[in-house]
């Protein structure tokens, strides 16, 4: 081997080490031996590395003269390939110093070689870069027509899906871009009134429209008002009635659009378009007709005009009869629904819904089931008829979870919550359960026996019932250990050492958490260990046992580390973070917490990234460092109102007034004791909206509102008075017996501490 090949082997190991200046060195010397040795090639590609190295430190003019250099080269070489890679090369060097015209001469001529050798994969590399030069240099239609041909080439060539798809953005992107949308606008702006003064309407109907669609994605809702209502103009001197009534309900729909986003008054104007688009279509279209007369009633429910909201949908749903759409009639009983529900009749709002459900259940319209059975259940809650209510609700979670829609299945399950929250409910079934362990069958069937025991004891511990739920536990496992079945014996140990956990016997839930993971660990299904880690982990944090704790976690981030279990790693960082906490070694938690904060934004999770962030604020409140708390508190606030989390944008919310209170930030305490209330009753969780209104009341009989206090108060106690729950009501009695206090009522105040 040659000294110039031996030190250019040396600057590809450099390379490879990412040892970036050893490699420019190496190459150097490997130019100077192979000029001397008369190696053509050998410069040829060296000086191209040389060329990379220079480029990548954006040493633009060294770049440049490397990659020239190594063109002549290839050129006398006749190296087809190393001429396009070249080329290629120059024209990105141009193109990041600006020089466009010299990028597109290079990349021109890059591209002819492709042609040449028939390869479609690298025809779609520079027309995309073709693309770019021509976005750079504002030429909006050049750039979209290379784009386009990028895409076809690279789907000749099987790409990246994830490729041709961001091609396809860019060039929606530019579709919507100011640039693109004014060169538009100006033209078919200039067609438009050309048309019309040469008495073309028709011509200049289309073009309008085509206008309309400009404006609807530059999101000019002004301008796209104003040309609907020069198409309706035209429209109606050619005598076009039908097409007028379009017009008319488009406009109707933007006004509504406009009303959604913060201009109320638009409802009006909406509901006068709508009449009006109803007059010009008549019975020529029935169904459109319906679909008008649907968006009435909504206007009207939303107005809180139940009669009119009713008697449009009624009208609705006969014409959806008449044409036979079963899917339009399950709707329109809907609606019928939601009327009968905002006037509390209940009885009729659940005749409707279940109507609905009927004819949703024959067209097997999944989406229209899971909201049926969630008004439905809404509708047996207001009840009290928590059976059906649950059954309602679970059948809409699970169709929800089928189609994905995360958010709805959220707010299901905070109303499934809420039910299992029921003092009453609870009663009822801890009540039908022991009567159904009483029973001949029961003890006849073990299996039976132990399904009966499982649930008993989950409601045990849902109403904090831990001396009997302790009870059901060792029943359970007794009877597990007869049966022999180990899995669900570890399960059983699982449960118990919970429920000790609750009752503080740390002792006792520590030896039943190492039976449950002992097991565990000797099957084959490993589900589950995970959280009895957590759960053990726990344990001994709380009983003192932390060097008990760091052993465990260093032996589980071992393991997770070996395997590169991401989520694995991120449950171990943040124990290491909770034991640092422990100790308080302040610097050891935010570490822990941040490397789990580090994973999960680099896998884009969210929900995770939005608990690595809690986990920080609750560092820096006990630090009383309310700066820093406030910073990570407002990121996972952030987050979770991003992800539509509201049972943690509230939390957050929470957080966020407790440590403006202690910054003495009013504004803020202001707007996060609002934001608290309109999450919790988003979530329609009448407890936590009593809690937001009793905060919100004591925050304002401290700034002296007391008026505003009382109306918060107030709304409070009838609220909790509908709750049935002494502790929540006794709460209220307090409140306003405080308030009555500071206004000088102390016979008053005296009677309501005497209830409290």
């Amino acid at each position: 081997m040659s000294e110039g090949r031996k030190f250019e082997k040396l600057g590809y190991e450099s390379l490879e080490k990412n040892n970036i200046q050893e490699a420019e060195s190496n190459f150097l010397e490997a130019l100077k031996e192979m000029e001397k040795e008369g190696d053509d090639t050998g410069q040829a590609y060296v000086l191209g590395n040389l060329g990379n190295i220079c480029f990548q430190s954006k040493q633009f003019e060294k770049a440049e003269d490397f990659y020239s250099r190594s063109l002549t080269f290839m050129e006398k070489l006749k190296d087809a390939k190393g001429i396009e890679s070249s080329l290629g090369n120059l024209g990105s060097v141009y193109f990041y110093q600006g020089s466009f015209d010299k990028a597109e001469e290079n990349y021109q001529k890059a591209m002819q070689i492709m042609i040449e050798a028939n390869d479609p994969l690298g025809q779609g590399i520079y027309s995309e870069y073709l693309g770019n030069i021509f976005l750079k240099k504002e030429e909006a239609e050049k750039a979209i027509e290379y784009y386009q041909k990028a895409k076809e080439f690279m789907s000749t060539a099987k790409q990246d899906e994830r490729k041709i798809k961001q091609l396809d953005e860019r060039v929606e992107t530019i579709k919507k871009s100011p640039l693109y949308l004014k060169k538009n606008e100006d033209g078919l702006l200039a067609d438009v009134d050309n048309l019309i003064s040469t008495g073309q309407k028709t011509k200049a109907i289309t073009k309008l429209q085509e206008l309309e669609e400009i404006y609807f994605q530059w999101k000019r809702m002004d301008k796209v008002v104003e040309t609907i209502q020069k198409t309706t103009t035209l429209l109606e001197e050619i005598e076009d009635k039908a097409s007028a009534g379009v017009c008319y309900a488009n406009l109707a729909g933007i006004y509504l659009q406009m009303a959604s986003e913060g201009q109320a008054e638009k409802v009006d104007e909406a509901e006068t378009y709508f009449k009006k688009a109803l007059e010009a279509i008549g019975d020529s279209d029935k169904r459109r007709n319906s679909y008008l007369l649907g968006s009435l009633g909504n206007i009207y429910l939303n107005k809180n005009q139940l009669e009119l909201a009713w008697e449009n949908f009624e009208k609705s749903l006969k014409t959806m009869q008449e044409l036979g759409d079963a899917l339009g009639e399950a709707r329109g009983y809907a609606n019928l629904g939601n009327v009968r529900g905002l006037q509390k009749n209940w009885d009729a709002a659940e005749e409707q819904y279940l109507r609905s459900l009927e004819l949703m259940e024959k067209n097997e319209n999944r989406p229209g089931i899971a909201q049926q059975c969630e008004s439905l259940g809404d509708v047996y809650l207001k009840k009290e008829d928590f059976d059906k209510a649950e059954d309602n609700f679970m059948r809409a979670s699970d169709l929800y979870e089928e189609m994905k829609e995360q958010t709805s299945v959220q707010e299901v399950q905070s109303k499934l919550m809420f039910i299992f929250s029921q003092p009453k409910y609870l009663e009822k079934r801890k009540q039908d359960l022991r009567e159904g362990l009483k029973k001949p069958e029961a003890e006849k069937d073990p299996k039976l026996k132990l399904m009966l025991l499982n649930d008993l004891g989950n409601v045990l511990f849902m109403s904090n019932d831990w001396e009997e739920a302790a009870s059901v536990a060792k029943e359970t496992i007794a009877l597990h250990k007869k049966s022999g079945d180990k899995q669900a014996l570890g399960g059983a140990y699982g449960n118990l050492g919970s429920i000790l956990m609750e009752t503080e016997d740390f002792k006792g839930a520590e030896e039943n958490y190492s039976k449950a993971i002992k097991i565990k660990e000797e099957s084959s299904d490993k589900s589950g260990l995970k959280d009895l880690y957590g759960g053990y982990l726990n344990i001994l944090i709380l009983a003192g046992k932390i060097e008990k704790a760091e052993k465990l976690v260093g032996k589980s981030l071992k393991i997770n580390t070996d395997a590169n279990n991401i989520n694995g790693l991120v449950a171990d960082y943040r124990n290491l973070g909770n034991i640092s906490l422990q100790k308080k070694d302040w610097a050891g938690a935010e570490k822990n917490y941040l490397q789990a904060l580090e994973l999960n934004t680099k896998a884009d999770n969210k929900p995770e990234m939005a608990e690595d962030n809690r986990n920080q604020y609750n560092l820096y409140l006990q630090k009383e460092d309310w700066k820093n708390a406030e910073k990570y508190a407002l990121k996972s606030f952030a987050l979770a109102e991003e992800i539509k989390d509201n049972r943690n944008t509230l939390s957050d919310s929470r957080v966020l007034t407790k440590i403006y209170v202690e910054k003495k930030e009013r504004a803020n305490q202001d707007k996060f004791y609002h934001k608290s209330l309109e999450t919790s009753e988003k979530i329609k969780d009448p407890r936590e909206i009593c809690a937001d209104l009793r905060g919100l009341g004591k925050f304002n009989m401290e700034r002296g509102y007391r008026e505003k206090a009382s109306e918060n108060f107030q709304r409070s106690f009838e609220i909790s008075s509908k709750l049935n729950d002494k502790k929540e009501f006794a709460e209220d009695h307090r409140n306003l017996a405080n308030l009555a206090f500071s206004n000088g009522k102390r016979k008053e105040a005296e009677e309501l501490y005497l209830k409290a």
